[in-house]
């Protein structure tokens, strides 16, 4: 593949999410869900989880059984720009690292737009990226409904199969596969699967053996 597009998750990608954002953003819905849809704080978690598992996102779940809940609003209030500012933790050679993927660099997360380039700033890698999308940028679908991936890739203008999608879900790259692109699969504990073209533990493994993938 010569000139590939490459699509970076977010969460637990470009950032470890699970060190404690996942968490303060969880607690924020459950909080918003209990007020607004006059739930007891268990019951709302429970809800929440429901929802996340059922259709991938939350949102999604809200979206069907209850919109009249007002979609900015939630997410304005669920991702709390300066809280997640302050949780972040990523690779202290992050820059280097994506700075050596040879290729586009665009960014694909099922959190909002907002959220997204928000954290990208304060991670001083926004200009590593040509574009970026969040879940509004692409009519609210979600990874990994194939219409999500289909969406951004007419956004940029290519087809599946000149991208490169990196992603820490497996589901994730599953429906990435069936699209025809190629996968590679980032996390601490990943291993090889049939639809992944390449298992990672960090960026700068990635950087290292970006050569020769698909």
């Amino acid at each position: 593949m010569t000139a590939p597009v490459w699509l970076f998750d977010l969460d637990n990608t470009l950032h470890r999410a699970d060190a404690g954002i996942f968490q303060l953003i969880n607690r924020e819905m459950t909080a918003y869900l209990a007020e607004h849809l006059a739930l007891s704080l268990q019951a709302a978690s429970d809800l929440r989880q429901h929802y996340w598992h059922e259709y991938g996102a939350t949102l999604a779940g809200l979206q069907k059984h209850h919109p009249h809940i007002d979609i900015e609003d939630f997410l304005r209030a669920s991702h709390p720009s300066a809280a997640v500012n302050a949780a972040l933790v990523a690779e202290i050679a992050l820059p280097d690292s994506l700075r050596r993927i040879i290729g586009t660099r665009a960014v694909f997360s099922n959190g909002p737009s907002f959220y997204v380039n928000g954290i990208l700033e304060e991670l001083h890698i926004a200009s590593l990226f040509s574009a970026t999308f969040g879940c509004n940028d692409f009519g609210l679908r979600y990874k990994p409904h194939p219409e999500a991936y289909l969406s951004v890739c007419a956004q940029l203008n290519v087809s599946p199969e000149q991208c490169i999608m990196v992603d820490d879900s497996a589901d994730n790259l599953h429906a990435a596969k069936q699209l025809g692109m190629c996968t590679v699969w980032f996390g601490q504990a990943v291993h090889a699967l049939p639809f992944v073209d390449l298992a990672v533990a960090d960026m700068a493994q990635l950087a290292r053996e970006q050569d020769g993938l698909c």
